[in-house]
């Protein structure tokens, strides 16, 4: 009698604590550049204007493709954003294998909520993000230029295709 009562216990638990907490998402991708060249390994991340998108305070992010494209994730990989109003920041480590642990190639000027002015409106229906496009950034030495190769840029918006050096 004890483990039935134990299982049935355990049961009720575990269906109580579902994913109740989670927002709808609607799947959702962008593109990104910083003085016409792709920020591959960026790590892009959306932080609500107001409240909250859930109880636990999620924030939907992706790390940026060598093609300038970010695929947003807040609870399972691709599942998108809740629909909203976002403040965005960017994190370009100079090591994208070291993440958060790398400094920052954007000198941490788009880094956190106070220092970026980026923002972005998340529809519900999944639409295409409107593409970030930061311009004049001062960008800090790069692996590249470190190794005295010049990274050409690779334009992820649609039009023709530049040329750019990383800037010193």
């Amino acid at each position: 009698m004890k483990v039935l009562c134990f299982a049935g216990l355990l049961l009720l638990t575990c269906g109580c604590s579902g994913q109740n907490w989670q927002a709808e998402t609607a799947p959702v991708t962008g593109y990104i550049s910083v003085n016409d060249q792709v920020p591959q390994g960026a790590i892009v991340s959306l932080h609500p204007v107001g409240e909250s998108v859930d109880k636990r305070g999620s924030r939907p992010s992706g790390i940026v493709q060598e093609d300038g494209r970010y695929t947003l994730t807040t609870y399972e990989f691709g599942d998108g954003a809740p629909a909203g109003e976002y403040i965005v920041t960017v994190y370009w480590p100079e090591k994208p294998e070291l993440g958060g642990l790398s400094p920052d190639r954007l000198g941490l000027r788009y880094a956190t909520t106070k220092s970026s002015d980026l923002r972005l409106s998340v529809a519900g229906s999944g639409a295409p993000l409107k593409p970030i496009a930061i311009e004049g950034a001062k960008i800090t030495m790069s692996d590249e230029k470190a190794k005295g190769k010049a990274t050409p840029a690779r334009n992820p918006f649609p039009g023709p295709q530049k040329s750019a050096a990383v800037a010193p």
